[in-house]
């Protein structure tokens, strides 16, 4: 659907666009040769999507030839840095349609609002307007095809990757917009050597941004390392981390923790087991039967445990509270340390919730994973025992479970439970998982 709506829009550029100048072609070569070097130091921003300063060339030359050169520009510059790195067929054809249908449905969008070619003069209000409407547009339609795919290739809400595409590089975008009449300013008033001058200390700073990303994949990496050092002690926890921090990230944004907060909230839930890693609690992890009284004492200091491993690195420092309190029960009954109410930081509570809720979303050996329906009203019942009575209340209103239910479905399937071991106690009747005696929930 996208390759066809590039043809078609460029199709109806080349028809019914503005006739292109000598200069503009010109302009055109330069900005493609810009592109295809800001492709080329692009940089992986996660498993399936990929980030670059290409939008700095495509939308310098749509404010200097808002025509067919554009859209050429833009085909050369995509088709020469896929055929560089090699992508498969089908990834790069959308990667070239992508690009070209954001280009010319975002020069349609500044020629329908009486946008015109660069003069070199000050900017109308009009003229401004039109700018402001095609760079955003641009980024909009790049964002909605690539979320599209990528939500319908991992099984997800298009509309929830979309949003959380824009949000995470809104402020970024926004600072661009600028820098993108600057570039093209440059270019009609010096030419092509001020501008080449002004473009490669942009790559230069571009490549060092490049490889902090990296850096940060790299921690991130080392991070998911460690946790899944962790369950392979115990299979039932397989995946159990990464399902919490999911989880935690939505209830986290349910309540108001926004932006970096919850993002902080998703990797202390993700790091919220990490004391079983000691030896000791490898056995009793393993262990089939009841546990003893002196073993569960043992299972009870692994959010100390945890919380010290944790402040061991400086970058983790906020998230000791959440490891450490993150088995308190908001009536007091919990441990280690047998807080109640606010006294529980609110990043522990989010991640008690999350972390229950993972529990009884998925199967156990004396029953399978309980129904949405179920989960709905264990929650219910635990409000203001196990866990924040406005937490509960903010997550159950209907579009905030609508979502969390959502997220369950997917991440289950992802990160599904790879064996049989359950907790569960020799000689208890199959139970609710929060139905228990209140010091052992959720051990």
């Amino acid at each position: 659907m996208v390759a066809v709506g590039a043809v078609l829009t460029s199709a109806a550029m080349v028809i019914l666009g503005p006739t292109p100048t000598v200069e503009h072609w010109v302009a055109g070569g330069f900005f493609a040769a810009f592109g295809i070097l800001a492709y080329a130091m692009g940089y992986a921003t996660s498993r399936t999507t990929t980030g670059s300063i290409g939008f700095l060339p495509f939308l310098s030359i749509a404010v200097i030839a808002p025509n067919i050169v554009s859209v050429a520009t833009v085909f050369v510059s995509i088709v020469t840095t896929e055929l560089m790195v090699r992508r498969a067929p089908l990834k790069a054809a959308f990667n070239v349609s992508q690009f070209v249908f954001a280009e010319v449905v975002a020069i349609s969008v500044f020629l329908f609002l009486d946008g015109a070619p660069m003069t070199g003069g000050p900017l109308s209000f009009t003229e401004g307007f039109a700018f402001f409407a095609m760079v955003a547009t641009w980024f909009v339609v790049n964002k909605l095809a690539v979320s599209t795919v990528v939500a319908v290739s991992d099984g997800r809400d298009t509309r929830e990757h979309w949003i959380s595409s824009m949000r995470l590089s809104a402020a970024y975008d926004v600072l661009s917009f600028p820098l993108i009449y600057f570039f093209a300013l440059t270019y009609f008033k010096f030419g092509i050597g001020v501008t080449s001058v002004l473009a490669l200390p942009m790559l230069g700073i571009r490549q060092l941004f490049k490889q902090n990303v990296a850096l940060q994949k790299i921690n991130e990496e080392l991070l998911q390392l460690m946790v899944a050092t962790v369950e392979a002690q115990d299979p039932y926890t397989s995946g159990h981390s990464q399902r919490v921090a999911r989880y935690a990230r939505i209830i986290a944004r349910t309540v108001g923790i926004g932006g970096r907060g919850a993002e902080r909230v998703a990797v202390a839930a993700l790091l919220h087991d990490v004391g079983k890693i000691y030896g000791e609690f490898a056995p009793i992890l393993r262990k089939p039967g009841r546990l003893t009284d002196a073993e569960y004492e043992v299972m009870k200091t692994h959010p100390a445990r945890g919380a010290s491993l944790v402040e061991k690195v400086s970058h983790f420092a906020d998230l000791v509270p959440a490891v450490m309190s993150h088995h308190e029960a908001w009536d007091g009954r919990g441990y280690p340390h047998g807080l109640a109410g606010d006294a529980i930081p609110q990043t522990a509570r989010v991640i008690a919730l999350a972390d229950t809720i993972d529990a009884m979303s998925t199967s156990r050996p004396y029953r399978d994973a309980l129904s949405a329906d179920i989960v709905y009203a264990e929650i219910v019942k635990e409000s203001g025992r196990q866990f924040d009575p406005r937490m509960c209340t903010a997550l159950l209103r209907p579009e905030s479970w609508r979502e969390l239910v959502s997220e369950i479905a997917i991440a289950t399937r992802e990160y599904p439970v790879a064996a049989d071991r359950s907790g569960h106690k020799e000689g208890e009747p199959p139970r609710s998982v929060v139905a228990v005696e209140p010091s052992k929930r959720n051990l």
